[in-house]
């Protein structure tokens, strides 16, 4: 939330999704249901980054749960991509996308780095939640197997950490389409670094 204006209200800059600004502009809906939607997806965002940083600075032992956060628009290839968050939580996270026409190859499936580019995030956030304070992480090794194509489709990544030792983890993630098919599916592998290996050097 903003400072209180001169008049004693507030200024809330929100961030549409596509859906929802397709809805507005189609009027299908009312502008008020449109904007009390993306009005309470945003609370729930901050209120699940306040949680995390709490967790982080060892405040806070309880798991981290976070609401689904909407689209990722603090992040430049999130939202080049149009990646979604729908939820993060204690070791697993699920982001999402809309693939059309402007991530497809040549050949004109959905170019394969886009869908390797949505899971490596995914599996990001997914271990970023076994982080304690002061550690940080990088991924050292990925793998991605494709099983089908994708032309214009929504794609749905959950990743889930199977292994978290002091120093490697491993975490997988699968994409699917609309229909619940097994698109693609991510294994990769971070490193914990701590003190001086956290801050590079």
């Amino acid at each position: 939330m903003t400072d209180p204006d001169e008049d004693g209200t507030h200024t809330v800059e929100l961030s549409l999704s596509d859906a929802e600004y397709d809805r507005l502009q189609a009027a299908d809906d009312t502008p008020e249901g449109v904007l009390a939607e993306a009005l309470d997806r945003e609370l729930r965002v901050r209120n699940g980054v306040e949680a995390a940083e709490t967790r982080r600075a060892g405040e806070a032992d309880e798991p981290l749960d976070v609401p689904p956060p909407g689209p990722l628009s603090d992040s430049p290839v999130g939202s080049l991509l149009g990646w979604e968050v729908e939820s993060v939580g204690d070791g697993e996270a699920v982001l999402s996308m809309e693939a059309n026409s402007r991530h497809a190859n040549r050949g004109g499936p959905v170019q394969g780095g886009i869908i390797t580019a949505l899971a490596d995030t995914t599996t990001a956030f997914a271990f970023m939640t076994t982080l304690e304070r002061e550690e940080s992480t990088t991924n050292i090794e990925l793998k991605t197997n494709f099983l089908r194509p994708v032309f214009e489709d929504r794609l749905e990544a959950t990743a889930t950490v199977v292994e978290r030792g002091r120093t490697i983890g491993m975490v997988q993630c699968d994409v699917h389409n609309s229909a619940g098919k097994l698109v693609a599916r991510l294994s990769t592998t971070y490193m914990v670094l701590r003190g001086d290996r956290g801050d590079g050097g």
